[in-house]
């Protein structure tokens, strides 16, 4: 179905017989990586299927099918009169992609449909209880008898192990795999209810074709360095805190292990005069988040977060880094209240830690182009809002310079310092605008004067009035409503409680996630192997030789999707090309890389002395 035509067609199924499609599959399906971990395989190998169990929902067939009757075709239909229906539908598609089975036309994501239902913007995701967004959780919501969590994760751990499998492990998986089916088709009845459309839901379901896709390809990296990088980490711990930590003193080494110090890290905060955000006990607020904000109005502190991130929870051994070198990770579709992605961050390559990231090259004869939105949070909001004053801004050239231009507080006689200065000023004051930043916490993050703060927003929302009065529009639609809502049928529950912050951002964020939504779907159908999407960003992989044409059409496919979603308008990209020999760039972790390289290469001279 084109997109255009999923913006504009709404329907509201209340029973699951009355679905249009002759034939209904929930289908589940059994793999284990690579040849299996008890043969050697790592979590990051490709998966190799086992089994597959489908039901038809309105006829009642059941197919049991084990390794060896798998087919060249799917054992059901994969036209318009079918509906396959899964939980968590980038596993099946991965099944699917594995046997060289086709993209069915329809489909439903129960996980995916689940999460939509109960989208609560004022639960934090640390709210739910474990397990809440599994199968079984679901069936729990809906006051349906729960799976067996015990046995499920027993079956499962013993499927990753692999082959040889007994006659009787093979009843048991199978009868396993048949029991989840049987759950879901109880889940179903449930679901489609609640679908408000149902060809936006179909559109969720095709993002995961293209999840399945790149989790299937995944990230190449150097495996050979990782491995290094990996054996010796717990070796060079103390000397990357020794020489990382020097320009902080934040660390203490007690019997040769290094000890974060609240207490040396607040000295450091006092005698460079900087301005830290604080909790209500008084204590500086140390969160991951607040360090990267703060690494924008203090610079030299993100090799500080760098260092302190990947002491205290970078785990090597999960990196899921497959025999063939590449990263493969569940990517978990709209796993967030904005319908972005939530990858594991200890298991992709592309978590928090930016050093990671330097380990990404592609193999021999291939190459890899990387392409992020400029400034897009900035222009979508210009452009919801209908701001000429903040379009315009954005077009400049530099967005934050250019509205501190406007406001008055960039002059002819400044020099490079000074504008670089005033320009991380205002990447704070714009990016915080979008969700309400008030004058003491913009004075906090900028580490300027209340005053200053105070006169600042001032000026910003005369200036960007319409913007403002956009984002009062939105808190009143959402204060009536109860409920907020992206034009692709992802909408968020409001209830009274909720942080007023988390409304205004959510037009912007769920914006940019449509936006990449449309863009992976472009890029399967014009023949573009993604292998990587980035929050505002794709990583594509292709023919060395045939560089300039795969950087050109991503560019094009990107600018489509955001013409598509934005009414016409072309997000303009920027790109950075990875060719052999040569690896993917961060600037924020460069210091990182640079230092664990070495000291890899140094602790091996070492060894072999």
């Amino acid at each position: 179905m084109p997109i255009s035509v999923v913006m504009m067609v709404a329907t509201t199924i209340f029973d699951w017989h009355d679905l249009p499609f002759h034939e209904i599959w929930c289908v589940d399906t059994e793999f284990y990586p690579g040849a299996g971990l008890a043969n050697g395989a790592t979590h990051g190998d490709a998966m190799t299927p086992l089994c597959i169990v489908a039901l038809e929902m309105r006829s009642g067939r059941l197919i049991r099918l084990w390794q060896d009757e798998l087919g060249r075709f799917p054992p059901y239909c994969l036209d318009n009169d079918a509906l396959i229906v899964g939980y968590m539908l980038a596993a099946e598609f991965g099944f699917h992609i594995a046997k060289g089975w086709g993209e069915p036309a329809c489909a439903l994501d129960a996980y995916i449909e689940f999460r939509h239902y109960v989208n609560d913007g004022a639960v934090k995701s640390g709210d739910r209880e474990k397990g809440f967004f599994g199968v079984g959780g679901a069936l729990r919501y809906f006051l349906e008898d729960e799976i067996d969590v015990v046995r499920k994760e027993e079956m499962r751990d013993r499927i990753l192990q692999g082959p040889p499998f007994s006659a009787q492990e093979q009843r048991d998986i199978v009868a396993y795999c048949e029991d989840d089916v049987r759950a879901l088709a109880r889940l179903l009845p449930h679901i489609v209810p609640t679908i408000r459309s149902l060809p936006h839901t179909m559109f969720r379901a095709k993002s995961q074709w293209t999840v399945a896709q790149q989790e299937r390809r995944g990230v190449p990296t150097n495996r050979p360095l990782f491995t290094r990088i990996r054996k010796h980490w717990p070796g060079m711990q103390l000397d990357l805190v020794t020489e990382l930590d020097r320009p902080f003193g934040c660390y203490e080494i007690v019997d040769g292990k290094p000890h974060w110090r609240k207490e040396l890290f607040a000295g450091y905060v006092r005698r460079n005069g900087m301005v830290w955000p604080r909790h209500d006990s008084g204590a500086l607020d140390e969160t991951d988040q607040t360090f990267r904000e703060m690494a924008g109005r203090y610079p030299q502190i993100e090799q500080l977060r760098e260092l302190r991130y990947s002491l205290s929870k970078l785990r090597l051994n999960d990196l899921s880094v497959g025999q063939d070198g590449r990263n493969r990770a569940s990517l978990w579709a709209y796993g967030t209240k904005t319908a972005r992605n939530a990858p594991g961050s200890s298991q992709y390559i592309f978590g928090p830690a930016k050093w990671i990231r330097h380990l990404i090259t592609p193999p021999p004869g291939r190459v890899l182009v990387h392409r992020d939105y400029c400034q897009q949070e900035v222009r979508i909001a210009a452009l919801l809002s209908g701001d000429t004053a903040l379009l315009q801004a954005c077009e400049s050239g530099d967005v934050y310079l250019g509205i501190a231009e406007q406001l008055g507080f960039v002059s002819e006689s400044m020099n490079m310092d000074e504008r670089k200065a005033v320009r991380t000023l205002f990447k704070t004051v714009v990016l915080g605008i979008q969700y309400g930043l008030g004058a003491r916490s913009l004075a906090v993050r900028a580490g300027i004067s209340r005053y200053e703060a105070g006169e600042i927003l001032a000026r910003l929302r005369a200036r960007f009035r319409i913007f403002e009065d956009y984002t009062q529009r939105v808190l009143d639609h959402a204060g009536l409503r109860l409920e907020i809502g992206t034009p692709f049928g992802w909408y968020m529950q409001c209830p009274p409680s909720i942080n007023p912050r988390t409304v205004r951002n959510f037009p912007i964020q769920s914006t940019g996630s449509e936006i990449l939504h449309v863009a992976c779907i472009l890029a399967e159908r014009r023949g573009i192997d993604l292998v990587a999407p980035i929050h505002d960003a794709l990583l594509a992989e292709g023919p060395l030789s045939e560089v300039e044409d795969l950087s050109h059409a991503l560019d094009q496919l990107m600018g489509d999707a955001a013409a598509l979603v934005l009414r016409g308008y072309r997000l303009p990209t920027d790109y950075q090309i990875v060719k052999p020999g040569e690896h993917y760039q961060d600037e924020r972790g460069a210091a990182m890389w640079v230092t664990v390289t070495r000291f890899v290469a140094k602790l091996e001279r070492e060894h072999v002395a």
